[in-house]
């Protein structure tokens, strides 16, 4: 038997709602913003980009390898389900490879750090944005596992009942994604404004705050866009595990 449960939303991308389409204009700004934000102070500030032995430059991959994975990534992901007008089998296709990709992103950007503190003498894994970044990891990488060998069918053995039982706390984990990768990436950049000691009142600084802004708003978007905007589905669209009252199909 496979259980699902007929999913109620704005069907098709003509009935798209104002609610849906504000809030996906916000998260996408919120999203890009970081984006290149991060990427023109490590240009006009940080000395560019080298993956060169010793190089200062290789520390700029950290932060917007980081960004990208957390913030456009993952949160694309996060919100798939809710604002795809597709078939769920899709949306779970689409939401497993944009967090694989935000993995990668991750690895690198680790990678990255690590190198340039082994190169330059600096000790790892010290500071509350260091450990909040551990964290967070080990959240995404845990997220992936549960998600591919769960929901992708990489376990034969995840029937329908293990699925039902595990996806309330896939989701909530992956809400509190947001509120882990926010904090590290905030601390972060308040880590590196300390150590940049730009000019107050620079356009150095005022980079800095704006990035901090965006990723907070990003933060309030996603977690609006998951509590309170309706999923949209295909008309006549099933999607697994009932909810009390559900219809139940053969």
């Amino acid at each position: 038997q496979w259980y699902q449960r007929r999913v109620r939303g704005t069907n098709n991308l003509s009935e798209m709602s104002v609610k849906h389409l504000l809030s996906l204009l916000a998260f996408e700004a919120m999203a890009i913003l970081p984006v290149i934000l991060i990427i023109y102070w490590a240009e006009k500030y940080g000395g560019g980009f080298s993956w060169v032995y010793k190089s200062f430059a290789k520390f700029n991959y950290h932060p917007v390898f980081m960004i990208i994975a957390f913030v456009f990534l993952m949160g694309h992901a996060l919100i798939t389900f809710r604002m795809l007008p597709l078939a769920h089998r899709v949306k779970k296709y689409i939401h497993a490879l944009l967090n694989l990709a935000a993995a990668a992103f991750a690895i690198a950007g680790l990678v990255a750090v690590i190198e340039f503190h082994n190169e330059q003498g600096y000790p790892n894994f010290y500071s509350p944005h260091s450990w909040l970044g551990l964290v967070t990891l080990s959240f995404l990488f845990l997220q992936a596992l549960g998600g591919l060998t769960i929901f992708q069918d990489l376990v034969k053995g995840a029937n329908d009942e293990v699925r039902k039982a595990y996806k309330p706390w896939h989701v909530v984990a992956g809400t509190a994604m947001v509120t882990f990768a926010t904090a590290t990436m905030l601390t972060g950049l308040q880590e590196k404004y300390g150590f940049s000691n730009p000019v107050k009142f620079s356009a150095q600084a005022y980079t800095y705050n704006f990035t901090v802004l965006t990723i907070l708003m990003w933060a309030f978007t996603v977690v609006y866009i998951l509590i309170a905007v309706e999923k949209r589905v295909p008309e006549g669209d099933y999607e697994p595990f009932p909810e009390e009252g559900a219809e139940h199909v053969q």
